[in-house]
Order: structure tokens, then sequence, then C-alpha cells
């Protein structure tokens, strides 16, 4: 009897995390409990899509939904990592059964997807590294990087760091610079309004203060700071922990105190406490952030994003204002 395939949103929170718990390319943020902090914190209804073979979840995207521009969009929320595709392991002898059922998952999403949304926009984990199915639909995919690396033994992965940034993390140190645990929301807004002088935020200061003050008081993550022992403090990170991965997800700094090397002494700092194992820079596509992020000494993955439009009218108008805005 041949398999009945179909796709339904996923409702319940306990259905959609038992995916995650099990998926290939879970991360924290594809948990019912952030897509939540991102509801609060950005406009947007969440969407999670389940893939059913005979009444059973094997997949799944999710993002929030919202009517902007006049098109009806789901996208991977703002200050969210991935949310991209999740799949269930598939047993089997070899890779070519699990490469059939993702592309056979892929196009059904796909078909979905182009049905109910306009425009589509979805950052998926690194663990997702077969993004044919959405190129031969026509999709734009494109490669972003992060760094990754392993905790387990901090002397070998110091002797990994480069030399510039062990030089600026001994500076630091030696000036008697500090980690500290804080929940200073307003601290973190200011300090990520400080770290852009010109004003250019990535994303809204007030979108980043719900964002951090959600995702604070539900026990996803932990805010740190880095001060002088007369107080100054030069930077805040919050990290967000998932099963054997830590992630650092947020940050802001005061550009007046880059030289002392407290930045990249708070990451030496935390790396010390972190009771994960392994450990994400969240992202190194931008010249200055990846080469900061490069010298401690991290493996570089590539993950992607998949962008999909409902007709080649769309795409033209929303590449049109994407020029318009430089």
């Amino acid at each position: 009897m041949a398999d009945i395939y179909e796709i339904k949103r996923v409702c319940a929170d306990a259905t959609w995390d038992a995916l995650v718990h099990k998926a290939i390319g879970a991360t924290p943020f594809s948990t019912s409990a952030w897509l939540h902090c991102a509801a609060t914190a950005t406009p947007g209804e969440i969407q999670r899509l389940g893939v059913y073979r005979n009444n059973r979840l094997i997949a799944g995207l999710a993002g929030l939904a919202r009517k902007r521009s006049g098109l009806y969009r789901l996208e991977t929320p703002e200050l969210t990592p991935h949310t991209g595709l999740l799949l269930a392991p598939v047993q089997s002898k070899g890779p070519a059964k699990a490469e059939a059922e993702q592309h056979r998952v892929c196009e059904l999403l796909i078909e979905y997807i182009e049905q109910n949304y306009d425009h589509v926009f979805a950052v998926h984990p690194p663990a997702i590294t077969d993004m044919r199915p959405f190129i031969w639909r026509g999709w734009d995919t494109r490669l972003r990087y992060t760094y990754q690396m392993d905790l387990s033994d901090l002397d070998a992965l110091f002797e990994r760091v480069e030399r510039r940034t062990r030089t600026v993390i001994r500076k630091a140190e030696k000036l008697g610079y500090a980690l500290e645990q804080t929940d200073d929301v307003a601290l973190f807004r200011k300090l990520y309004e400080t770290l852009y002088p010109d004003g250019r935020l990535p994303v809204a200061a007030t979108v980043a203060e719900r964002f951090v003050a959600a995702v604070l008081a539900a026990g996803l993550g932990r805010a740190y700071t880095i001060a002088s022992p007369a107080g100054e403090i030069a930077s805040i990170v919050v990290f967000v922990d998932g099963p054997d991965t830590s992630y650092a997800w947020a940050a802001g700094a005061d550009p007046a105190l880059n030289n002392t090397g407290a930045t990249s002494a708070l990451y030496w700092q935390y790396f010390t406490t972190a009771e994960k194992k392994r450990f994400d820079f969240v992202g190194a596509n931008i010249p200055a952030i990846a080469f900061f992020k490069r010298g401690f000494g991290g493996d570089l993955v590539p993950y992607y994003v998949s962008e999909g439009y409902k007709s080649t009218w769309v795409k033209r108008a929303i590449s049109a204002r994407r020029a318009l805005r430089g």
C-alpha cells in the first residue's frame, strides 16, 4: 500500500517539540518556546508546517506569518538564527533512502508554500545541506557562514586561537575585566544601540529589547557582561543553550572600550564556565565580524537561506523594493 503524505499546520506545542527533539536540523531556535518569544517581540503569527506520512509527523518548517506591503509572508523571525527545514531521521543502510525522503518532503512543502504564501524566507540550520529541491523549483538560495568550536578541551582550543586574539584576552584580564551574569535588559538595549553609532541597527532597538526580555524571562538564554574593576561595562552578550551547543545570540558593546580587549575576554571567560561542549558564534557574514570571530580558532561552517515567491511578479516587486532601499 502506498504511503500517504499530507501537509498540515501543527497547532500543539508538544507535537511540534517532539519533532524538534529528534530532528536533523534541530536547534533551540525551532522550539515552540522560542517561537512564542519571537511572536512576543516581532509582528506575526506562529505557523508550523508539518509533513505527515501515514499520519506520522516526519518533517516541518516554522516561522512567523504576516501581511506586509500587501504580501502574505512566512519568514524566519528577526533575530532568529534558524527556523528552516527539520527532518526526522530515516533508518536505512545507505544515504539514498534518506535523500529521496528529504526531496519528497521538500517538494510537498514547496508546493504548499507557493499555494499559500506570496513570499517565504527561511534560514536553515547547518545540518541541512541539500538545497537542490529549492534550487530546482527556482527559489533563490544563498550561502552563509558561522564559526563553531569544540569546548571540551580549552587548552587545545587556546592553541588554535590566533595570536592577536590571545594577546587582547590577556590584556583585558591583566586590566581586571571580569565576567558577570546580568538580567538588565535596559543595559542590553543601551549597549546594543551604542554598538551602532550611525544608528543603522540591523534590528530595531525596541524589537531587540523585547526579544531579549522574553528570552531571559522564559529561561532560554543568559546574559553576561564584562566590566573593569572600576565598573566600566565594555560589552554584553546573550547566550542560548541547546542540548549540546551554546549559541552567541545577541550582543551590544561600547566601541570606546574596544582597545581593552574586553569583548574577546568575555567570550573566553564564558567558554571556561560553559556547560555545553560545543559553541556556535551564530553568523560570520560581515567582514569585520567574521575577522573578530575567526580569531577564536573555530571551524568555518556553511548554512543556507532559501527564498521563494508565489510568482515572478512578486519576486520582481520585492527585488525592486530592496533596490530602492539600497
